[in-house]
């Protein structure tokens, strides 16, 4: 697994463009899938340490993503990053229940995300599903 590696996916052009050049600016090797299978593909060739994946993807929803990947024990290590559009108690369980490590509303600054993906990368950070939500300038956490 390569701790510099992440797999971005991200059903909007815009936002899937903007995750990947602030990623690459600060020194990741980004690859990008939209798909479930492009998803699963890009897994099993190149293990990354981190899954920026959104909830809402046009043929599976990102949950079912998640739960695919908690469900093989081949990416015990890689951590999960869910966005979404909505931050509702219900889906801050959801994903939680699907085994995500962190949830991150949209719209996010690059700030943010880089906050998240800095924290989430650390070879420290406990690879066991529990969804939390960083401190992320000054904002405080919620949970």
């Amino acid at each position: 697994m390569d701790v510099k590696r992440v797999l971005v996916v991200e059903s909007d052009p815009e936002t899937q463009a903007m995750i990947t050049t602030e990623l690459e600016r600060i020194g990741f090797v980004v690859e990008t899938a939209v798909r479930y299978e492009d998803v699963l593909e890009a897994l099993f060739e190149r293990t990354p340490r981190l899954v920026v994946l959104s909830i809402s993807l046009p043929c599976n929803s990102g949950y079912d993503v998640c739960e695919a990947l908690r469900a093989d024990e081949r990416f015990a290590g890689v951590q999960i990053l869910v966005t979404s559009n909505l931050a509702t108690p219900s889906q801050l369980a959801w994903a939680e229940d699907a085994g995500a490590n962190a949830f991150l509303k949209k719209p996010f600054t690059v700030a943010q995300l880089a906050k998240y993906v800095f924290a989430l990368t650390d070879p420290r950070s406990p690879s066991r599903p529990s969804v939390r939500r960083l401190r992320v300038s000054g904002v405080p956490a919620s949970r």
